[in-house]
């Protein structure tokens, strides 16, 4: 028996092996759990587009440490504009100043939102991993010692308690369950610091502490 092949209207859902084996299970009469109850945990995953997430995370870095090489080239202006004299040596000297503390709050500003991008992408790349893994785990096609196209005869012949059954379905269902909340809440808390981070400036933000104690959760 081979697992039927179910969509979700809403696109294909990173559980859809899961569901597969699920739907199997419902059609022995192992579980009622219908489709998008199974793929309801694992709706934010889906939703979440990490590749253009570590895109940017990439170009943010490159681009302050761009501004970072840039910063050498104010200090010689500074001292090209040091050699002026009167009034337009001081008015120069006034409009490089503020120029250079713009430039220098941009650059500060800039360095703490590339570094908390750049160390939620890290941490959610570990993170959706995990997610992948405990899904690839729950939607193996084997139950009990059995593989799926054993499980009626077997469940036939007595060789199988359907209840015993029952129980390690509803184990997966909770597993994959819980899995997709918390890398859900670790996509939304680790999105909501690197926000704080770029709103404020803040270096001294942990950007990675919400996905650090998803990780551990997922362990």
């Amino acid at each position: 028996m081979r697992p039927p092949e179910n969509q979700s209207p809403r696109g294909p859902s990173s559980a859809e092996g899961f569901v597969a084996l699920i739907a199997v299970c419902r059609e022995l009469g192992l579980t009622s759990i219908d489709d998008e109850t199974v793929r309801r945990p694992h709706r934010r995953v889906d939703e979440f587009r990490h590749a253009h997430f570590s895109s940017d995370a990439l170009r943010l870095t490159r681009l302050a440490e761009s501004l970072a090489q840039a910063a050498d080239v104010d200090g010689v202006g500074e001292t090209s504009v040091a050699e002026w004299s009167g009034r337009a040596g001081r008015a120069a000297g006034g409009a490089l100043r503020v120029v250079g503390d713009e430039l220098a709050g941009l650059r500060a500003r800039l360095d703490a939102g590339a570094e908390a991008t750049a160390q939620a992408d890290a941490i959610l790349r570990e993170v959706l991993g995990r997610h992948r893994g405990v899904l690839a785990t729950v939607s193996r096609p084997r139950l009990a010692g059995y593989d799926l196209e054993a499980l009626p005869a077997a469940l036939n012949s007595g060789a199988l308690s359907p209840h015993s059954l029952r129980g390690e379905v509803q184990a997966r269902l909770d597993y994959a369950e819980s899995a997709g909340v918390l890398a859900g809440d670790a996509i939304a808390g680790v999105a909501a610091e690197v926000a704080t981070a770029w709103s404020v400036g803040a270096g001294s933000a942990d950007a990675g502490s919400a996905g650090e104690l998803i990780l551990a959760d997922l362990q």
